[in-house]
């Protein structure tokens, strides 16, 4: 099929073709880089909470959308498990790569062209939606748009599987050192105080940076990186809003880095670097089996 072509959004940031080719050797080293401990979430959550709603069915009938696949990772991991697997990307240099590296791995996968937040899946009837490395490149309009477009076309028992990085607090605790060094008197506190303690001091750095360059966190790093990065909260109330319910959602570090962070915040999920779960479109269906 001739993928349809449209333009992102002026607030979409592509990465280019350089940064996608430095993406291949990464993709080569899967299973021993930082994506294995991510693929194997993604099949975690397939397993445990996406399969048993579909019952006895072979993989080849269930249809597996890679939703912001860039080039291709998991799009290619699905098919290579059997599923009948599609990526959706408007980054056309992506997609260019992962159409090379699906045909060497023989992965069958079909990808499209098209703003995530606004395209809908010719094929109908998606099974399972993976949301890997996608929510925080959309602004909060555009998430709601992209997860209200992905639940008017999720199967009947249709799930969404999700994966974000970085959160909201996530700079405080692991850019430069000493932004969280005026948190450590407080980490002995209770998580809920502790965590009023760390917006409490986002809010001051924000205030500063207004005052010195005009501009908060936020709106500095909207441009040119991850342009919303988000808490368990919220991302709850968006996907709530958005018509799911939330079959699990969890916060953790999925592998080391700046383990002496990672040690001195040690059960405060506020300062945990990842979030990931499943959602399912709200239904009297789902309502009454108790998932």
């Amino acid at each position: 099929m001739t993928p349809t072509a449209s333009p992102p959004k002026a607030t979409s940031f592509a990465y280019g073709e350089q940064y996608q080719r430095e993406q291949v050797e990464k993709h080569r080293a899967r299973t021993t880089n930082h994506w294995k401990p991510r693929i194997a979430l993604a099949h975690e959550l397939i397993d445990t909470y996406a399969l048993p709603r579909l019952g006895a069915r072979e993989p080849r009938t269930i249809k597996v959308l890679d939703v912001g696949c860039s080039i291709g990772t998991m799009a290619i991991e699905m098919a290579l498990r059997g599923f009948a697997s599609y990526g959706v990307d408007f980054d056309v240099s992506a997609l260019t790569i992962a159409r090379q590296l699906a045909a060497e791995e023989g992965a069958a996968v079909e990808f499209f062209q098209g703003d995530v937040a606004e395209w809908r899946p010719p094929m109908g009837g998606i099974d399972i939606a993976l949301c890997f490395d996608i929510f925080e490149h959309l602004h909060d309009d555009e998430l709601g748009a992209l997860l209200q477009s992905l639940r008017r076309v999720l199967s009947d028992r249709g799930s969404l599987v999700f994966y974000t990085f970085p959160l909201q607090y996530d700079y405080l605790f692991f850019s430069r050192d000493v932004l969280h060094w005026p948190l450590l008197p407080w980490r002995w506190l209770s998580t809920p105080a502790f965590e009023r303690v760390v917006r409490a001091y986002a809010a001051a750095c924000d205030t500063a940076l207004l005052l010195t360059t005009g501009k908060s966190y936020k709106e500095r790093i909207k441009a040119h990186s991850h342009c919303n990065p988000t808490t368990r909260a919220r991302l709850e109330d968006v996907l709530q809003r958005a018509g799911y319910r939330i079959a699990h959602i969890q916060t953790g570090n999925l592998y080391p880095f700046k383990p002496h962070v990672t040690r001195r915040f040690a059960g405060h999920a506020v300062a945990d670097r990842h979030l990931y779960g499943v959602a399912y479109p709200a239904s009297p269906t789902d309502r009454s089996d108790g998932r």
